[in-house]
Formats: structure tokens, sequence, C-alpha cells
């Protein structure tokens, strides 16, 4: 099984991934192609965090 402290670094990892297509959905508006690959991008972010925040809570 995966240790506690390795699932806090990937919580890390996905606040980081999140930060980073949120970013690029701002700093890419005007580019339609750009704006909807970072919607799915948050899309999949927030699948991760729903995965992994049972476990790092608790």
């Amino acid at each position: 099984m995966i240790s506690r402290e390795r699932m806090v670094e990937i919580d890390g990892a996905i606040k980081e991934l999140r930060r980073l297509a949120e970013g690029l959905k701002k700093d890419g508006a005007e580019i339609e192609a750009i704006k909807r690959n970072a919607v799915r991008i948050l899309a999949c972010v927030r699948m991760l965090e729903l995965n992994v925040c049972d476990v790092v809570e608790s």
C-alpha cells in the first residue's frame, strides 16, 4: 500500500496541476482550443482531487 507521505506528495502535485491548468485557461482564453482543453484538464484534475482527498484528509 502507498504511504501517507507519498499520498501527500501526490496531493501537492494535483494542486500544482490545477494551478497550471487554471493559468493556461486564463492565459489562453483567446484561443478556443486552449480554453476547451484547459477545461477538460480541469475536469480530470477534479476527478484526481476526489480520489485523493479522502485518503489525505483521513
